[in-house]
């Protein structure tokens, strides 16, 4: 998934539950198939695995793209973050969750969830340059998404990519040019103009490109240029339309598993076809985590003798100059979760729930600082055409504190975009120095914070406590967000993203922008 980025596609399913709140609920029944999509979508979700429809990753809510991905338990893979010249890290934009934990020294480690999709190596359009900041959006817009079609059906699909620098012109009804943009790494554009009015888009291909057919089915989730000449029908434009899309099919001219034709590839020797890189050794901090997934394999480079972690997969570098040099391949991955299943077990990561609509309550966040250590800060952007929010990096160099640049995946050159972002609030113990235990195990609970949809919930707890799925089968289940009196949180469809920190840390609004906060993380005492 580097999944359909999201808008087009959630909006189009908020509009079928809309709809079908409309309908007597004897006409609602729709029978299970065993390929997901839109039609069969009814929001909200979970928090039970029984609440999710077949096809569906309880983890984020949305469909996959192959259900025997689900039939597999979970690949946890510890993934670096230091030093600095690991960036941009393999994988990231399909794992759909991922853990950031810190492992002392100010330095944080990811773990990255890979459940449902798994991570592909896809290549970028030659010569064309996406915009790459996120949309700053104050009025009314017209747009949405270019995505590659790649079963050229006319329909997105969560896990069909965006398409970045592509250009498209705003028109008037007679054809003149009012607006020009260019789509970002992950296909997202949008046109500020005035109301009242009508307007045409006409999107410009570039070389091996065509438009796929318009008009195929929901109009959030397909295409609206005709083919024949590129451009849309009139549009009216009184209010914010997140529903005019472009679906391009594009045939590159080099195979997507030729890591030597993608320069995106280069900077970290990559297995032979192209898999995750840049993984690292196994952490304390990792146990409650990794003991939530059961059945679930992790992944890293070793451990220390005193770590009390089981690693079902060590890796080891092929560069002894590149501590960062270790990895697996994509068929390494797949094979690692055949091994790992257990039929007379089958993996069970529910406990969230998902809706497309965001909770009452919140307060506006637009912006997330984070800061863990002077070289070791991070940003989160919103964009609300993506309804996810970017992630921003900084360079971690003394001559360069204060600057980021947007977060990428290696697999694919594109931002790295996540819909949920949340801050969990947990006891922290320096066993040595370099050893930090969580306390996270069955039965521990507490504070959580969620950013989604342009706002944060501050009033939620996290929950290892167990319910009714736990106390029938003895078996753990991920992390679950509630509120306070116990009712499920909902979280946008998507990818999560944890910052665990410690309970001194602390979060606050910016004194004269109020939609930008700053998570301040504090070490543990006893912490190098």
């Amino acid at each position: 998934m580097k999944k359909a980025h999201g808008a087009s596609w959630l909006l189009a399913c908020l509009m079928l539950v809309l709809t079908v709140s409309l309908i007597p609920a004897t006409l609602t029944a729709v029978a299970a198939t065993p390929t997901p999509s839109s039609s069969s979508l009814s929001y909200p979700l979970g928090p039970n695995l029984d609440q999710f429809p077949p096809g569906y990753n309880p983890l984020t809510g949305l469909p996959v793209s192959d259900p025997s991905w689900l039939e597999l338990p979970a690949v946890l893979v510890s993934l670096s973050n230091f030093p600095p010249s690991v960036r941009p890290q393999t994988g990231l934009s399909f794992a759909s969750q991922v853990y950031e934990i810190y492992i002392t020294e100010g330095m944080t480690r990811f773990l990255a969830v890979f459940y449902g999709e798994p991570p592909q190596l896809l290549p970028t359009p030659p010569d064309l340059i996406p915009r790459a900041e996120p949309l700053s959006i104050t009025s009314p817009v017209m747009g949405n998404r270019i995505w590659w079609d790649q079963n050229a059906d006319g329909l997105q699909q969560p896990w069909e990519p965006g398409l970045g620098g592509i250009r498209i012109q705003l028109l008037d009804p007679r054809g003149n040019v009012l607006q020009s943009t260019s789509s970002d790494g992950n296909g997202f554009y949008a046109f500020s103009p005035p109301t009242g009015l009508q307007y045409r888009m006409q999107v410009h291909l570039p070389n091996d490109f065509a438009l796929t057919q318009a008009n195929a089915g929901d109009d959030s989730i397909d295409s609206d240029a005709d083919p024949s000449i590129g451009q849309t029908g009139l549009i009216n434009f009184t209010e914010t339309n997140l529903t005019l899309d472009f679906g391009l099919i594009w045939n590159p001219p080099i195979s997507v598993s030729d890591t030597n034709a993608n320069s995106n590839l280069k900077g970290i020797e990559q297995p032979q076809n192209a898999g995750l890189a840049g993984v690292r050794s196994g952490r304390e901090a990792y146990v409650p985590i990794v003991n939530a997934f059961p059945n679930g394999c992790l992944v890293a480079a070793s451990k220390s003798a005193d770590v009390n972690l089981r690693i079902c997969r060590n890796v080891f570098g092929n560069n002894a100059q590149d501590i960062n040099s270790a990895g697996l391949s994509l068929e390494q991955l797949r094979a690692l979760a055949e091994a790992n299943r257990n039929p007379q077990s089958p993996p069970n990561y529910s406990g969230n729930a998902f809706d497309l609509r965001p909770p009452s309550g919140g307060l506006p966040a637009t912006q997330l600082n984070v800061f863990y250590a002077y070289l070791n800060q991070a940003r989160w952007i919103y964009d609300p055409v993506a309804q996810a929010y970017w992630r921003y990096q900084d360079l971690s160099q003394e001559n360069q504190v204060g600057k980021f640049i947007p977060a990428t995946d290696r697999l694919t050159n594109r931002p790295l975009l996540f819909e949920n972002i949340v801050i969990l609030f947990v006891e922290h113990t320096a066993r040595r120095p370099t050893i930090i235990d969580l306390s996270m195990g069955p039965g521990s609970r507490g504070r959580a914070i969620v950013f989604r949809n342009g706002r944060v919930y501050t009033d939620l707890v996290w929950s290892m406590v167990s319910e009714a799925y736990e106390k029938t089968t003895g078996l753990a289940r991920p992390v679950r967000l509630r509120y306070p009196d116990g009712r499920p949180f909902p979280l946008a469809p998507g990818q999560t993203w944890f910052h665990v920190a410690t309970l001194g840390s602390t979060l606050r609004q910016e004194a004269s922008q109020p939609d930008i906060w700053r998570f301040r993380f504090y070490p543990p005492v006893g912490a190098r």
